[in-house]
């Protein structure tokens, strides 16, 4: 759909004002990237209006304005439309854009605080293997049907042209399932950017806390979240965990027409880490050892299992063979193998709740060496999260080595003061603490002071591409840098 009279007749505006066959080449927010013929969406923005720059989008091309109050100079031969979000109507538009791709979809929605990313793999693993021909869109991965590759969105999920575009794709491929990780800003109402999507699943791992620079409080950030079980089809079905601390709340949202499974309610399972490097999962009298470090990595396969059972319609045991198989996602708990007796992670870890299952699944091991962490925190995102973060660090490490994540322009020194200010509630332990901004020279920093039977953890970058500075960002890879540092210590 690409004339703008029906664009606008489809979400709720006047068409019958514009020429009707007048068609639009495309949508846009970003006036840098508006051309001939396309309408502009003049959002709200974090640090600046998108209505101060409805004058450079005209110039470059747009015919049609979209507001959410009305320009003070108005140009002839532009249409101009307001609207109380322009980013939600912008979400409606870009789906009857691409004629509503979802339509012919079956959809997967995944949501959580922690968890979301590996979750989706693993059902696209699950159901790659078994033959289904699946999309998937995630902060690591894209598969729209010719081959998954990373990510190229800045975005979790993208903004809605992006997404309409990559959910067209996947049907024009020949895609009959797609896995959407879907966050709380995009499932927010403020951002709206799924807008017209209603899932066949949809999968919530544990609900905590995050992003509170932006949702304010615990109950707004929870109520985006419950936005994916709201918009589950009629008899869709959504799986979640006892381990959720926010079950109920999603619960409460479930009418009569949908169904839930509940890991540890509706399948009763035991999850057991054995040695490093494997978890046992047991249900009813089978029992499957999964290839991961940490038990909530399990607890993601097992989410992700129930998806496939119910997708694939065949019992949840019988999928055990297939999590046998499982590769491990890019970022998310990653081990470095060595000759030094090290144990090396890299892990995208960032908020509390991934601290406090990550460190505490090494404070079981009884005859390990030190603890060694590096880790930082964003700058100019949610601050709550970080003194609790310092603290469970903090508890169970034996040395902290505090370094940038993206800094931002907040600096690094206001972040490592908030991870600090609980840390001698801690009490009295021989706690070594170091202060490395430079990344790069953090890690390198982490080999000096280690030795044989240590555990050495990389966190809160993963899989990420740079580095997000005040002057802007550089090129990153962590696992490169910690090979790169490891070749040293080796040398040495």
């Amino acid at each position: 759909m690409e004339k703008l009279a029906d664009l606008l007749n489809a979400t709720g505006l006047d068409g019958s004002i514009v020429d009707s066959n007048l068609c639009l080449t495309s949508l846009c927010y970003d006036s840098r990237q508006c051309k001939p013929d396309c309408a502009f969406f003049a959002f709200d923005g974090i640090h600046t209006d998108g209505q101060n720059y409805i004058p450079q989008a005209i110039e470059n091309g747009a015919i049609c304005i979209i507001s959410k109050t009305e320009p003070k100079d108005k140009q002839q031969g532009i249409y101009y439309f307001q609207t109380p979000n322009p980013r939600s109507l912008f979400a409606n538009m870009c789906a009857a854009f691409y004629d509503y791709p979802a339509k012919k979809l079956i959809l997967i929605g995944i949501t959580g605080t922690d968890g979301k990313s590996t979750t989706c793999d693993y059902l696209h693993q699950i159901l790659t293997k078994h033959g289904i021909k699946t999309g998937l869109l995630g902060t690591v991965s894209m598969d729209d049907g010719k081959k998954k590759q990373i990510s190229p969105y800045r975005q979790s999920t993208p903004e809605a042209d992006s997404l309409q575009q990559f959910l067209s794709r996947c049907a024009d491929n020949g895609l009959t399932h797609v896995i959407l990780e879907c966050t709380s800003h995009a499932l927010s109402k403020e951002y709206d950017r799924l807008a017209t999507l209603t899932y066949d699943v949809a999968i919530v791992t544990t609900v905590t806390s995050e992003h509170m620079e932006f949702h304010k409080t615990h109950s707004a950030y929870v109520d985006a979240k419950c936005n994916l079980v709201r918009n589950l089809k009629k008899n869709g079905k959504f799986i979640s965990t006892t381990d959720n601390p926010s079950l109920q709340a999603f619960l409460s949202c479930l009418t009569k027409d949908k169904e839930a499974c509940i890991l540890h309610r509706d399948i009763q399972c035991t999850i057991e880490k054995k040695e490093a490097g494997q978890v046992l999962c047991t249900v009813g009298n089978k029992t499957v050892a999964l290839s991961c470090v940490l038990p909530c990595l399990a607890s993601n396969a097992m989410l992700a299992a129930l998806g496939a059972s119910y997708l694939l319609h065949t019992p949840f045991t019988t999928l055990f063979p297939s999590l046998e198989e499982l590769q491990p996602v890019t970022g998310r708990m990653n081990t470095i193998e060595n000759p030094f007796g090290l144990q090396i992670f890299i892990d995208f870890a960032h908020t509390a709740d991934a601290y406090e299952k990550l460190f505490s699944s090494f404070a079981t091991e009884h005859e390990r060496g030190k603890l060694i962490a590096v880790f930082g925190c964003a700058g100019e995102r949610d601050t709550s999260k970080r003194a609790p973060m310092g603290y469970i660090a903090a508890t169970y490490a034996d040395i902290l080595i505090l370094t940038e994540e993206d800094p931002r322009k907040e600096g690094n020194e206001a972040i490592f003061s908030d991870l600090l200010s609980l840390v001698t509630e801690v009490g009295d332990k021989n706690l070594i603490i170091e202060k490395i901004p430079d990344r790069k020279k953090a890690i390198e920093r982490a080999f000096s002071l280690s030795h044989n039977g240590d555990t050495l953890l990389f966190l809160g970058k993963g899989h990420e591409t740079s580095i997000e500075r005040a002057e802007g960002k550089i090129p990153w890879n962590e696992e490169e840098q910690v090979r790169i540092a490891l070749h040293t210590y080796q040398k040495a």
